[in-house]
Protein backbone atom coordinates (compact mmCIF):
# COMPACT_ATOMS: atom_id res chain seq x y z
CA UNK A 1 0.00 0.00 0.00
CA UNK A 2 1.37 3.95 -0.96
CA UNK A 3 0.95 6.66 1.11
CA UNK A 4 -1.56 8.47 -0.97
CA UNK A 5 -0.34 11.20 1.12
CA UNK A 6 1.84 11.97 3.76
CA UNK A 7 -0.50 13.65 6.58
CA UNK A 8 -1.44 12.41 9.45
CA UNK A 9 -4.39 13.59 11.37
CA UNK A 10 -3.03 16.89 13.13
CA UNK A 11 -3.96 15.10 16.84
CA UNK A 12 -1.10 12.24 16.40
CA UNK A 13 1.27 14.56 15.11
CA UNK A 14 0.59 16.59 18.22
CA UNK A 15 -0.42 14.50 20.59
CA UNK A 16 2.74 12.47 19.99
CA UNK A 17 5.18 15.31 20.02
CA UNK A 18 3.47 16.42 23.49
CA UNK A 19 3.54 13.76 25.49
CA UNK A 20 6.33 15.00 27.72
CA UNK A 21 8.09 11.94 27.65
CA UNK A 22 11.60 11.14 29.30
CA UNK A 23 12.74 9.60 26.11
CA UNK A 24 12.00 10.84 23.31
CA UNK A 25 11.31 9.43 19.38
CA UNK A 26 14.43 8.01 18.12
CA UNK A 27 16.41 9.98 15.04
CA UNK A 28 19.11 8.60 12.57
CA UNK A 29 20.70 10.05 10.12
CA UNK A 30 18.12 7.57 7.48
CA UNK A 31 15.39 9.17 8.36
CA UNK A 32 16.05 12.89 8.03
CA UNK A 33 15.06 13.29 4.94
CA UNK A 34 11.82 11.29 4.84
CA UNK A 35 8.11 12.88 5.13
CA UNK A 36 7.08 13.38 9.66
CA UNK A 37 4.01 11.41 8.91
CA UNK A 38 6.01 8.33 7.74
CA UNK A 39 8.45 8.31 10.70
CA UNK A 40 5.55 8.74 12.49
CA UNK A 41 4.32 5.78 11.36
CA UNK A 42 7.37 4.03 11.85
CA UNK A 43 7.35 4.49 15.00
CA UNK A 44 3.84 3.66 15.56
CA UNK A 45 4.56 0.10 14.52
CA UNK A 46 7.66 -0.51 16.57
CA UNK A 47 5.23 0.89 19.47
CA UNK A 48 2.82 -2.28 18.51
CA UNK A 49 5.50 -4.54 18.12
CA UNK A 50 6.69 -3.65 22.05
CA UNK A 51 3.38 -4.01 23.16
CA UNK A 52 2.61 -7.57 21.65
CA UNK A 53 5.61 -8.84 24.07
CA UNK A 54 3.41 -7.76 27.12
CA UNK A 55 1.17 -10.31 26.45
CA UNK A 56 1.83 -13.86 26.49
CA UNK A 57 3.11 -14.87 23.68
CA UNK A 58 0.25 -16.95 21.52
CA UNK A 59 -2.27 -15.02 23.42
CA UNK A 60 -4.86 -12.56 21.45
CA UNK A 61 -3.98 -9.64 22.35
CA UNK A 62 -0.07 -10.50 21.84
CA UNK A 63 -1.43 -11.46 18.13
CA UNK A 64 -3.04 -8.65 17.98
CA UNK A 65 -0.17 -5.57 18.77
CA UNK A 66 2.25 -7.87 16.08
CA UNK A 67 -0.68 -7.81 13.14
CA UNK A 68 -0.69 -3.96 13.85
CA UNK A 69 3.37 -4.08 13.59
CA UNK A 70 4.01 -6.18 11.14
CA UNK A 71 0.68 -5.22 8.66
CA UNK A 72 1.81 -1.28 8.74
CA UNK A 73 5.66 -2.41 9.08
CA UNK A 74 5.75 -4.54 5.55
CA UNK A 75 3.83 -1.21 3.91
CA UNK A 76 6.58 0.90 5.41
CA UNK A 77 9.15 -0.83 3.85
CA UNK A 78 7.40 -0.92 0.91
CA UNK A 79 7.03 2.77 0.93
CA UNK A 80 10.97 3.16 1.88
CA UNK A 81 12.64 0.52 -0.71
CA UNK A 82 10.40 1.90 -3.01
CA UNK A 83 9.94 5.39 -3.07
CA UNK A 84 12.63 6.36 -0.91
CA UNK A 85 15.29 4.32 -2.71
CA UNK A 86 16.63 2.96 0.62
CA UNK A 87 18.42 -0.18 0.81
CA UNK A 88 17.28 -3.29 2.79
CA UNK A 89 20.23 -2.96 4.80
CA UNK A 90 18.99 1.09 5.88
CA UNK A 91 15.87 -0.16 6.21
CA UNK A 92 17.05 -2.81 8.71
CA UNK A 93 18.82 -0.16 10.82
CA UNK A 94 15.90 2.46 11.03
CA UNK A 95 13.71 -0.72 12.48
CA UNK A 96 16.38 -1.22 14.86
CA UNK A 97 17.08 2.13 16.33
CA UNK A 98 13.33 2.73 16.34
CA UNK A 99 12.72 -0.81 18.07
CA UNK A 100 15.33 -0.04 20.54
CA UNK A 101 13.60 3.50 21.33
CA UNK A 102 10.69 1.79 22.04
CA UNK A 103 11.95 -0.82 23.92
CA UNK A 104 13.20 2.07 26.05
CA UNK A 105 10.31 4.26 26.10
CA UNK A 106 8.40 1.28 27.78
CA UNK A 107 11.42 0.45 30.01
CA UNK A 108 12.16 4.34 31.27
CA UNK A 109 8.12 5.95 30.97
CA UNK A 110 5.74 3.21 30.72
CA UNK A 111 3.02 6.16 31.16
CA UNK A 112 4.01 8.40 27.88
CA UNK A 113 4.34 4.41 26.06
CA UNK A 114 0.56 3.67 27.07
CA UNK A 115 -0.29 7.09 26.00
CA UNK A 116 1.41 7.48 22.67
CA UNK A 117 0.37 3.53 22.10
CA UNK A 118 -3.25 4.93 22.38
CA UNK A 119 -2.86 7.60 19.65
CA UNK A 120 -1.26 5.27 16.80
CA UNK A 121 -4.03 2.73 17.54
CA UNK A 122 -6.54 5.47 17.74
CA UNK A 123 -5.16 6.35 14.32
CA UNK A 124 -4.11 2.94 12.65
CA UNK A 125 -6.31 3.56 9.51
CA UNK A 126 -5.13 7.04 9.06
CA UNK A 127 -1.08 5.86 8.94
CA UNK A 128 -1.16 4.72 5.91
Amino acid sequence: MKFSSYLLPLALVLGLGGTGSAVAQPQTKLVQDLPKSLIQAIWCSALFFEESYYYEEGSEDAAHYEDLAFDLGADIDTVLLDDHGLRQEEVDEIWSVFDGGAYDLTMEDDESFLAQLELCEANYDTLL
